[in-house]
Protein backbone atom coordinates (compact mmCIF):
# COMPACT_ATOMS: atom_id res chain seq x y z
CA UNK A 1 0.00 0.00 0.00
CA UNK A 2 1.32 3.44 -0.97
CA UNK A 3 2.27 5.87 1.79
CA UNK A 4 -0.06 8.87 2.09
CA UNK A 5 1.84 12.17 2.13
CA UNK A 6 -0.85 14.87 2.10
CA UNK A 7 -3.92 16.47 0.52
CA UNK A 8 -4.19 18.59 -2.66
CA UNK A 9 -5.54 22.11 -1.99
CA UNK A 10 -5.86 25.54 -3.61
CA UNK A 11 -2.83 27.83 -3.25
CA UNK A 12 -1.57 30.73 -5.41
CA UNK A 13 -3.94 30.00 -8.34
CA UNK A 14 -2.94 26.36 -8.27
CA UNK A 15 -3.59 23.59 -9.17
CA UNK A 16 -3.31 23.99 -12.92
CA UNK A 17 -2.37 21.58 -15.69
CA UNK A 18 1.37 21.82 -14.99
CA UNK A 19 1.50 22.05 -11.17
CA UNK A 20 -0.44 21.42 -7.98
CA UNK A 21 0.19 22.07 -4.26
CA UNK A 22 -0.54 19.76 -1.36
CA UNK A 23 -0.45 20.20 2.40
CA UNK A 24 2.09 17.79 3.86
CA UNK A 25 0.71 15.37 6.43
CA UNK A 26 2.77 15.93 9.59
CA UNK A 27 2.37 12.39 10.88
CA UNK A 28 3.36 10.42 7.74
CA UNK A 29 5.10 12.89 5.47
CA UNK A 30 6.76 15.41 7.74
CA UNK A 31 10.24 13.88 7.60
CA UNK A 32 9.84 11.92 4.37
CA UNK A 33 8.80 14.66 1.95
CA UNK A 34 11.79 16.32 0.27
CA UNK A 35 12.50 18.29 -2.85
CA UNK A 36 12.93 15.89 -5.78
CA UNK A 37 10.60 13.18 -4.44
CA UNK A 38 8.27 11.48 -6.93
CA UNK A 39 4.59 11.46 -5.88
CA UNK A 40 1.20 10.74 -7.44
CA UNK A 41 -2.46 11.63 -7.01
CA UNK A 42 -5.65 10.32 -8.61
CA UNK A 43 -7.12 12.71 -11.19
CA UNK A 44 -10.08 12.30 -13.53
CA UNK A 45 -7.61 11.19 -16.26
CA UNK A 46 -5.86 8.55 -14.17
CA UNK A 47 -2.81 8.40 -11.93
CA UNK A 48 -0.96 11.72 -12.16
CA UNK A 49 2.76 11.36 -11.39
CA UNK A 50 4.85 14.40 -10.54
CA UNK A 51 8.00 15.54 -8.78
CA UNK A 52 8.22 17.89 -5.80
CA UNK A 53 10.14 20.97 -6.91
CA UNK A 54 9.50 23.30 -3.95
CA UNK A 55 8.56 23.08 -0.27
CA UNK A 56 7.13 26.11 1.55
CA UNK A 57 6.59 26.49 5.32
CA UNK A 58 3.67 28.74 6.28
CA UNK A 59 2.47 30.02 9.63
CA UNK A 60 -0.59 32.28 9.65
CA UNK A 61 0.33 33.40 13.17
CA UNK A 62 3.50 35.08 11.88
CA UNK A 63 1.98 36.63 8.74
CA UNK A 64 1.37 39.99 10.47
CA UNK A 65 4.18 42.29 11.63
CA UNK A 66 2.23 43.56 14.69
CA UNK A 67 1.71 40.00 15.89
CA UNK A 68 5.45 39.33 15.67
CA UNK A 69 6.15 42.55 17.57
CA UNK A 70 3.78 41.52 20.35
CA UNK A 71 5.23 38.01 20.37
CA UNK A 72 8.71 39.40 20.96
CA UNK A 73 7.54 41.87 23.63
CA UNK A 74 9.78 41.90 26.70
CA UNK A 75 6.96 42.97 29.10
CA UNK A 76 5.06 39.70 29.25
CA UNK A 77 6.95 37.35 26.93
CA UNK A 78 5.41 34.09 28.18
CA UNK A 79 1.75 35.13 28.49
CA UNK A 80 1.16 35.61 24.75
CA UNK A 81 3.11 32.49 23.87
CA UNK A 82 0.95 30.46 26.27
CA UNK A 83 -2.31 31.86 24.90
CA UNK A 84 -1.30 31.39 21.26
CA UNK A 85 0.88 28.29 20.70
CA UNK A 86 2.45 29.23 17.36
CA UNK A 87 3.53 25.67 16.48
CA UNK A 88 -0.09 24.66 15.99
CA UNK A 89 -0.45 27.25 13.22
CA UNK A 90 2.51 25.97 11.18
CA UNK A 91 2.05 23.78 8.11
CA UNK A 92 4.15 22.78 5.11
CA UNK A 93 3.17 22.95 1.45
CA UNK A 94 4.82 21.00 -1.37
CA UNK A 95 4.58 22.27 -4.96
CA UNK A 96 4.51 19.38 -7.45
CA UNK A 97 5.41 19.67 -11.13
CA UNK A 98 3.31 17.24 -13.17
CA UNK A 99 5.17 14.77 -15.39
CA UNK A 100 2.50 12.56 -16.89
CA UNK A 101 -0.61 10.42 -16.58
CA UNK A 102 -0.06 6.70 -16.09
CA UNK A 103 -2.54 4.18 -17.50
CA UNK A 104 -2.37 0.76 -15.86
CA UNK A 105 -3.05 -2.56 -17.58
CA UNK A 106 -6.54 -3.91 -16.93
CA UNK A 107 -5.12 -7.35 -16.10
CA UNK A 108 -2.42 -6.11 -13.70
CA UNK A 109 -2.81 -2.90 -11.71
CA UNK A 110 0.90 -2.85 -10.80
CA UNK A 111 2.02 -2.57 -14.46
CA UNK A 112 1.17 0.44 -16.58
CA UNK A 113 0.66 0.28 -20.30
CA UNK A 114 1.63 3.81 -21.33
CA UNK A 115 2.35 7.36 -20.21
CA UNK A 116 0.40 10.28 -21.68
CA UNK A 117 0.34 14.05 -21.27
CA UNK A 118 -1.97 15.52 -18.65
CA UNK A 119 -4.83 17.64 -19.97
CA UNK A 120 -6.64 18.43 -16.72
CA UNK A 121 -5.45 19.68 -13.28
CA UNK A 122 -5.31 17.63 -10.11
CA UNK A 123 -8.45 17.88 -7.95
CA UNK A 124 -8.32 19.68 -4.55
CA UNK A 125 -9.14 17.33 -1.72
CA UNK A 126 -7.51 14.32 -3.36
CA UNK A 127 -4.84 12.40 -1.45
CA UNK A 128 -1.19 12.44 -2.51
CA UNK A 129 0.94 9.29 -2.25
CA UNK A 130 4.57 8.22 -2.60
CA UNK A 131 5.24 6.47 -5.93
CA UNK A 132 6.21 2.85 -5.32
CA UNK A 133 9.74 1.81 -6.25
CA UNK A 134 8.77 -0.72 -8.94
CA UNK A 135 6.46 1.72 -10.73
CA UNK A 136 8.97 4.58 -10.46
CA UNK A 137 11.75 2.53 -12.09
CA UNK A 138 9.60 1.86 -15.16
CA UNK A 139 8.33 5.45 -15.21
CA UNK A 140 11.87 6.91 -15.21
CA UNK A 141 13.18 4.32 -17.64
CA UNK A 142 15.51 2.37 -15.34
CA UNK A 143 16.83 -0.89 -16.84
CA UNK A 144 17.82 -2.93 -13.81
CA UNK A 145 18.55 -6.09 -15.81
CA UNK A 146 20.94 -4.84 -18.49
CA UNK A 147 21.58 -1.20 -17.56
CA UNK A 148 24.74 0.68 -16.60
CA UNK A 149 24.81 1.49 -12.89
CA UNK A 150 25.99 5.09 -12.51
CA UNK A 151 24.77 5.69 -8.94
CA UNK A 152 21.51 6.37 -7.10
CA UNK A 153 18.56 8.57 -7.99
CA UNK A 154 18.57 11.40 -5.46
CA UNK A 155 15.93 11.29 -2.68
CA UNK A 156 14.50 7.99 -3.98
CA UNK A 157 16.13 4.71 -2.94
CA UNK A 158 16.64 3.58 -6.54
CA UNK A 159 19.87 2.60 -8.26
CA UNK A 160 20.30 4.47 -11.55
CA UNK A 161 20.68 1.63 -14.08
CA UNK A 162 20.74 3.49 -17.40
CA UNK A 163 19.77 1.63 -20.56
CA UNK A 164 22.93 1.39 -22.70
CA UNK A 165 21.10 1.56 -26.03
CA UNK A 166 19.20 4.70 -25.04
CA UNK A 167 22.32 6.42 -23.70
CA UNK A 168 24.80 5.57 -26.46
CA UNK A 169 22.88 5.22 -29.70
CA UNK A 170 21.79 8.85 -29.98
CA UNK A 171 25.07 10.20 -28.57
CA UNK A 172 25.63 11.90 -25.20
CA UNK A 173 27.68 14.67 -23.60
CA UNK A 174 29.37 14.94 -20.20
CA UNK A 175 29.64 18.59 -19.16
CA UNK A 176 31.09 20.26 -16.07
CA UNK A 177 33.56 22.84 -14.83
CA UNK A 178 37.19 21.81 -14.33
CA UNK A 179 37.38 19.58 -11.27
CA UNK A 180 33.63 18.94 -11.34
CA UNK A 181 33.97 15.18 -11.78
CA UNK A 182 33.83 14.63 -15.57
CA UNK A 183 36.73 12.16 -15.62
CA UNK A 184 35.39 10.35 -12.56
CA UNK A 185 31.97 9.87 -14.17
CA UNK A 186 33.57 8.79 -17.44
CA UNK A 187 35.61 6.18 -15.54
CA UNK A 188 32.40 4.86 -13.95
CA UNK A 189 30.80 4.45 -17.39
CA UNK A 190 33.91 2.73 -18.78
CA UNK A 191 33.91 0.34 -15.79
CA UNK A 192 30.28 -0.55 -16.47
CA UNK A 193 30.90 -1.17 -20.15
CA UNK A 194 34.09 -3.22 -19.70
CA UNK A 195 32.62 -5.41 -16.92
CA UNK A 196 29.33 -5.93 -18.73
CA UNK A 197 28.39 -9.53 -19.50
CA UNK A 198 29.25 -10.59 -23.05
CA UNK A 199 25.72 -11.81 -23.72
CA UNK A 200 24.30 -8.33 -23.20
CA UNK A 201 26.25 -6.82 -26.10
CA UNK A 202 28.94 -4.14 -25.71
CA UNK A 203 30.42 -1.86 -28.39
CA UNK A 204 34.11 -1.25 -28.93
CA UNK A 205 35.32 1.85 -27.06
CA UNK A 206 37.82 4.33 -28.49
CA UNK A 207 38.93 7.21 -26.30
CA UNK A 208 40.84 10.39 -27.12
CA UNK A 209 42.64 11.03 -23.82
CA UNK A 210 44.16 14.51 -23.91
CA UNK A 211 45.85 14.46 -20.48
CA UNK A 212 46.59 10.75 -19.96
CA UNK A 213 43.99 10.44 -17.19
CA UNK A 214 42.77 6.98 -18.16
CA UNK A 215 46.05 5.13 -18.72
CA UNK A 216 45.75 3.72 -15.15
CA UNK A 217 43.08 1.31 -16.47
CA UNK A 218 45.88 -0.69 -18.14
CA UNK A 219 47.28 -1.54 -14.69
CA UNK A 220 44.00 -2.85 -13.25
CA UNK A 221 44.30 -6.69 -13.19
CA UNK A 222 40.58 -7.21 -13.83
CA UNK A 223 40.65 -4.95 -16.92
CA UNK A 224 44.19 -5.40 -18.23
CA UNK A 225 43.24 -7.71 -21.10
CA UNK A 226 40.55 -5.29 -22.28
CA UNK A 227 42.61 -2.09 -22.31
CA UNK A 228 45.06 -0.89 -24.96
CA UNK A 229 46.93 2.41 -24.60
CA UNK A 230 48.46 4.04 -27.68
CA UNK A 231 51.19 6.64 -27.16
CA UNK A 232 50.57 9.05 -30.03
CA UNK A 233 54.27 9.92 -30.10
CA UNK A 234 54.49 6.90 -32.45
CA UNK A 235 51.25 7.61 -34.30
CA UNK A 236 51.50 7.49 -38.09
CA UNK A 237 49.10 8.39 -40.88
CA UNK A 238 49.43 6.26 -44.00
CA UNK A 239 50.69 8.61 -46.74
CA UNK A 240 49.76 6.27 -49.65
CA UNK A 241 46.14 6.27 -48.49
CA UNK A 242 45.86 10.06 -48.75
CA UNK A 243 44.64 11.79 -51.87
CA UNK A 244 45.37 15.39 -52.83
CA UNK A 245 42.20 16.67 -51.14
CA UNK A 246 43.27 15.05 -47.87
CA UNK A 247 46.41 17.18 -47.88
CA UNK A 248 44.32 20.29 -48.48
CA UNK A 249 42.33 19.43 -45.35
CA UNK A 250 45.56 19.43 -43.33
CA UNK A 251 47.04 22.42 -45.18
CA UNK A 252 44.23 24.77 -46.22
CA UNK A 253 46.56 27.27 -47.92
CA UNK A 254 47.06 24.89 -50.86
CA UNK A 255 45.33 26.52 -53.85
CA UNK A 256 43.21 24.71 -56.45
CA UNK A 257 45.98 25.01 -59.02
CA UNK A 258 48.52 23.56 -56.59
CA UNK A 259 46.01 20.85 -55.68
CA UNK A 260 45.69 19.79 -59.30
CA UNK A 261 49.46 19.54 -59.64
CA UNK A 262 49.76 17.60 -56.38
CA UNK A 263 47.20 15.07 -57.62
CA UNK A 264 49.41 14.46 -60.71
CA UNK A 265 52.49 13.80 -58.57
CA UNK A 266 50.59 11.39 -56.32
CA UNK A 267 49.19 9.58 -59.36
CA UNK A 268 52.70 9.17 -60.78
CA UNK A 269 54.02 7.73 -57.50
CA UNK A 270 51.13 5.29 -57.26
CA UNK A 271 51.64 4.18 -60.85
CA UNK A 272 55.38 3.71 -60.42
CA UNK A 273 54.89 1.70 -57.22
CA UNK A 274 52.00 -0.33 -58.63
CA UNK A 275 50.15 0.21 -55.30
CA UNK A 276 52.49 -2.25 -53.56
CA UNK A 277 55.46 -0.22 -52.43
CA UNK A 278 54.71 2.24 -49.64
CA UNK A 279 55.93 5.80 -50.15
CA UNK A 280 56.42 8.66 -47.72
CA UNK A 281 55.65 12.36 -47.68
CA UNK A 282 59.33 13.03 -48.31
CA UNK A 283 59.15 10.98 -51.53
CA UNK A 284 56.28 13.16 -52.77
CA UNK A 285 58.47 16.20 -52.11
CA UNK A 286 61.34 14.58 -54.05
CA UNK A 287 58.97 13.80 -56.93
CA UNK A 288 58.02 17.50 -57.09
CA UNK A 289 61.67 18.63 -56.92
CA UNK A 290 62.69 16.26 -59.76
CA UNK A 291 59.92 17.48 -62.05
CA UNK A 292 61.45 19.68 -64.76
CA UNK A 293 58.14 20.69 -66.37
CA UNK A 294 56.05 22.04 -63.50
CA UNK A 295 55.68 25.74 -62.73
CA UNK A 296 58.40 27.01 -60.41
CA UNK A 297 56.08 28.97 -58.10
CA UNK A 298 53.61 26.10 -57.80
CA UNK A 299 56.38 23.61 -57.06
CA UNK A 300 57.99 25.82 -54.41
CA UNK A 301 54.65 26.44 -52.71
CA UNK A 302 53.81 22.72 -52.66
CA UNK A 303 57.24 21.82 -51.30
CA UNK A 304 56.79 24.43 -48.55
CA UNK A 305 53.32 23.20 -47.52
CA UNK A 306 54.30 19.51 -47.58
CA UNK A 307 57.60 20.12 -45.77
CA UNK A 308 55.67 21.83 -42.98
CA UNK A 309 53.42 18.78 -42.66
CA UNK A 310 56.45 16.48 -42.76
CA UNK A 311 57.98 18.29 -39.76
CA UNK A 312 54.97 17.16 -37.66
CA UNK A 313 56.36 13.60 -37.85
CA UNK A 314 52.86 12.25 -38.39
CA UNK A 315 53.01 10.93 -41.95
CA UNK A 316 54.65 7.58 -42.66
CA UNK A 317 54.59 4.77 -45.24
CA UNK A 318 51.84 2.91 -43.38
CA UNK A 319 49.21 3.38 -40.69
CA UNK A 320 50.26 2.91 -37.06
CA UNK A 321 48.37 1.54 -35.26
CA UNK A 322 46.24 -0.27 -37.84
CA UNK A 323 42.75 0.91 -36.88
CA UNK A 324 41.02 -2.16 -38.37
CA UNK A 325 42.82 -4.48 -35.94
CA UNK A 326 42.53 -2.12 -32.99
CA UNK A 327 38.77 -1.89 -32.57
CA UNK A 328 37.28 -4.84 -30.67
CA UNK A 329 33.96 -5.31 -28.91
CA UNK A 330 34.04 -5.09 -25.13
CA UNK A 331 37.52 -3.52 -25.18
CA UNK A 332 38.82 0.05 -24.96
CA UNK A 333 41.60 1.63 -27.02
CA UNK A 334 42.99 4.80 -25.45
CA UNK A 335 44.87 7.28 -27.63
CA UNK A 336 47.07 9.15 -25.15
CA UNK A 337 47.82 12.70 -26.34
CA UNK A 338 49.56 13.68 -23.10
CA UNK A 339 52.92 14.31 -24.76
CA UNK A 340 51.51 16.34 -27.65
CA UNK A 341 51.76 20.12 -27.29
CA UNK A 342 50.71 21.40 -30.73
CA UNK A 343 46.92 21.79 -30.92
CA UNK A 344 47.16 21.50 -34.71
CA UNK A 345 48.96 18.18 -34.47
CA UNK A 346 46.38 16.90 -31.98
CA UNK A 347 43.56 17.97 -34.29
CA UNK A 348 45.13 16.11 -37.24
CA UNK A 349 45.45 12.93 -35.14
CA UNK A 350 41.83 13.17 -33.96
CA UNK A 351 40.60 13.95 -37.47
CA UNK A 352 42.37 10.89 -38.89
CA UNK A 353 41.11 8.58 -36.12
CA UNK A 354 37.51 9.80 -36.51
CA UNK A 355 37.59 9.68 -40.31
CA UNK A 356 38.98 6.15 -40.40
CA UNK A 357 36.58 4.88 -37.73
CA UNK A 358 33.52 6.31 -39.45
CA UNK A 359 34.59 4.99 -42.87
CA UNK A 360 35.34 1.50 -41.57
CA UNK A 361 32.06 1.39 -39.65
CA UNK A 362 30.07 2.40 -42.73
CA UNK A 363 31.82 -0.39 -44.64
CA UNK A 364 30.96 -2.74 -41.74
CA UNK A 365 34.64 -3.65 -41.34
CA UNK A 366 34.65 -2.85 -37.61
CA UNK A 367 31.99 -3.48 -34.93
CA UNK A 368 29.69 -0.75 -33.52
CA UNK A 369 31.79 1.62 -31.44
CA UNK A 370 31.62 4.38 -28.83
CA UNK A 371 34.03 7.24 -29.50
CA UNK A 372 34.79 9.30 -26.37
CA UNK A 373 36.49 12.67 -26.96
CA UNK A 374 37.93 14.49 -23.94
CA UNK A 375 38.28 18.28 -24.11
CA UNK A 376 36.02 18.15 -27.17
CA UNK A 377 35.87 21.96 -27.41
CA UNK A 378 39.49 21.81 -28.60
CA UNK A 379 38.60 19.55 -31.52
CA UNK A 380 35.09 20.75 -32.38
CA UNK A 381 34.87 24.46 -31.42
CA UNK A 382 31.83 26.67 -31.89
CA UNK A 383 33.52 29.81 -33.26
CA UNK A 384 32.63 30.29 -36.93
CA UNK A 385 36.09 31.59 -37.80
CA UNK A 386 37.77 28.57 -36.25
CA UNK A 387 39.68 26.34 -38.64
CA UNK A 388 39.77 23.26 -36.40
CA UNK A 389 40.76 20.42 -38.72
CA UNK A 390 38.78 17.78 -36.82
CA UNK A 391 35.55 19.81 -36.51
CA UNK A 392 33.87 18.65 -39.73
CA UNK A 393 34.20 14.90 -39.13
CA UNK A 394 33.07 15.16 -35.48
CA UNK A 395 29.97 17.09 -36.55
CA UNK A 396 29.38 14.51 -39.29
CA UNK A 397 29.49 11.62 -36.79
CA UNK A 398 27.19 13.60 -34.49
CA UNK A 399 24.66 14.05 -37.32
CA UNK A 400 24.91 10.71 -39.11
CA UNK A 401 26.63 8.26 -36.77
CA UNK A 402 23.40 6.93 -35.28
CA UNK A 403 22.45 5.30 -38.61
CA UNK A 404 25.65 3.23 -38.55
CA UNK A 405 25.82 2.52 -34.79
CA UNK A 406 28.80 4.89 -34.51
CA UNK A 407 28.20 6.41 -31.06
CA UNK A 408 29.77 9.62 -29.82
CA UNK A 409 30.49 11.00 -26.34
CA UNK A 410 31.66 14.61 -26.06
CA UNK A 411 33.30 15.69 -22.79
CA UNK A 412 33.88 19.39 -22.16
CA UNK A 413 34.39 21.93 -19.38
CA UNK A 414 33.38 24.81 -21.68
CA UNK A 415 30.03 24.10 -23.41
CA UNK A 416 30.01 27.63 -24.85
CA UNK A 417 33.18 26.88 -26.83
CA UNK A 418 31.80 23.55 -28.08
CA UNK A 419 30.06 23.40 -31.47
CA UNK A 420 26.31 23.92 -31.13
CA UNK A 421 25.80 21.59 -34.10
CA UNK A 422 27.59 18.74 -32.35
CA UNK A 423 26.20 19.49 -28.88
CA UNK A 424 22.60 19.66 -30.11
CA UNK A 425 22.96 16.17 -31.61
CA UNK A 426 23.93 14.66 -28.24
CA UNK A 427 20.47 13.53 -27.23
CA UNK A 428 21.42 12.70 -23.64
CA UNK A 429 23.34 15.02 -21.35
CA UNK A 430 25.12 14.15 -18.11
CA UNK A 431 25.63 17.53 -16.51
CA UNK A 432 27.65 18.12 -13.37
CA UNK A 433 28.35 21.50 -11.79
CA UNK A 434 28.50 24.43 -14.24
CA UNK A 435 28.61 27.98 -12.89
CA UNK A 436 29.59 30.13 -15.86
CA UNK A 437 26.41 31.97 -17.02
CA UNK A 438 27.60 31.97 -20.65
CA UNK A 439 28.02 28.17 -20.58
CA UNK A 440 24.58 27.76 -19.01
CA UNK A 441 23.02 29.99 -21.67
CA UNK A 442 24.75 28.00 -24.42
CA UNK A 443 23.30 24.81 -22.93
CA UNK A 444 19.81 26.29 -22.95
CA UNK A 445 20.28 27.43 -26.56
CA UNK A 446 21.42 23.97 -27.68
CA UNK A 447 18.74 21.99 -25.82
CA UNK A 448 15.08 22.91 -25.36
CA UNK A 449 14.86 20.56 -22.36
CA UNK A 450 17.23 22.73 -20.30
CA UNK A 451 15.02 25.44 -18.84
CA UNK A 452 15.94 28.37 -16.59
CA UNK A 453 14.92 26.26 -13.57
CA UNK A 454 17.26 23.44 -14.60
CA UNK A 455 20.07 25.94 -15.23
CA UNK A 456 19.70 27.22 -11.66
CA UNK A 457 19.81 23.65 -10.33
CA UNK A 458 22.91 22.83 -12.39
CA UNK A 459 24.84 25.77 -10.92
CA UNK A 460 24.14 24.52 -7.37
CA UNK A 461 25.10 20.86 -7.88
CA UNK A 462 27.65 19.48 -5.44
CA UNK A 463 30.63 17.21 -6.15
CA UNK A 464 29.42 13.77 -7.17
CA UNK A 465 25.96 14.98 -8.22
CA UNK A 466 24.69 15.17 -11.79
CA UNK A 467 21.59 15.95 -13.78
CA UNK A 468 20.80 13.20 -16.31
CA UNK A 469 18.40 14.19 -19.05
CA UNK A 470 17.50 13.34 -22.63
CA UNK A 471 16.94 10.08 -24.46
CA UNK A 472 18.61 7.97 -21.73
CA UNK A 473 15.67 8.50 -19.33
CA UNK A 474 11.98 9.33 -19.67
CA UNK A 475 12.29 12.32 -17.35
CA UNK A 476 15.29 14.32 -16.06
CA UNK A 477 16.68 12.92 -12.80
CA UNK A 478 19.35 13.96 -10.33
CA UNK A 479 21.87 11.22 -9.53
CA UNK A 480 24.48 10.70 -6.82
CA UNK A 481 27.36 9.15 -8.78
CA UNK A 482 28.59 5.86 -7.32
CA UNK A 483 32.17 5.25 -6.22
CA UNK A 484 34.59 3.84 -8.75
CA UNK A 485 35.35 0.14 -8.43
CA UNK A 486 38.91 0.64 -9.66
CA UNK A 487 40.89 3.51 -8.16
CA UNK A 488 43.23 5.82 -10.01
CA UNK A 489 46.66 6.44 -8.36
CA UNK A 490 46.07 10.19 -8.64
CA UNK A 491 42.51 10.07 -7.28
CA UNK A 492 43.39 11.39 -3.82
CA UNK A 493 46.62 13.22 -4.71
CA UNK A 494 47.04 16.64 -3.11
CA UNK A 495 49.24 19.56 -4.13
CA UNK A 496 51.28 19.34 -0.91
CA UNK A 497 51.91 15.60 -1.31
CA UNK A 498 52.86 16.04 -4.95
CA UNK A 499 55.40 18.72 -3.98
CA UNK A 500 56.92 16.40 -1.34
CA UNK A 501 57.14 13.49 -3.79
CA UNK A 502 58.73 15.65 -6.48
CA UNK A 503 61.40 16.84 -4.04
CA UNK A 504 62.23 13.25 -3.02
CA UNK A 505 62.58 12.10 -6.62
CA UNK A 506 64.88 14.93 -7.69
CA UNK A 507 67.04 14.91 -4.56
CA UNK A 508 68.49 11.50 -5.43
Amino acid sequence: MSLKLGIVFNFLQLPDVSKYPFVINKRTGGLLVKKGLFVYTKSIEGYLIGIIEKIVILNEYFSDALTIKAYNSETNPNILKGLFPSDDFEYAIAIVRNLGIVEFNDSNETEFSRIKRMMYPASPGKEVFLVEKEILEVFIGINRKHGLNVGKVKVSDIEAFIDMDRLLNKHFAILSISGGGKSYLTSVLIEELLTRENGYGTPAIIMVDVHGEYSYLKNIPALKSKVKVVDTSYFQISTPSLGAYSFKKYQEQISHVQLRELAKYIKTLRKDNDFKKKYTLNEIIEEIENDSEGGKNTKQALIGWLSELDRLKLFGPQENPVINNFVKQGEISIFNLQNEISIRKKQIIVDYICTRLFYLRRMNEIPPFLLIIEESHQFCPEAAHSKAISKYIIETIAREGRKFMACLCLISQRPKKLSTTALSQTNSKLILNIKNPYDLKHLMDSSEAITKEFANMISSLGVGEMLLMGNAVNYPIFVDIRERKFKSPTEHATLAQECINWKKVHSI
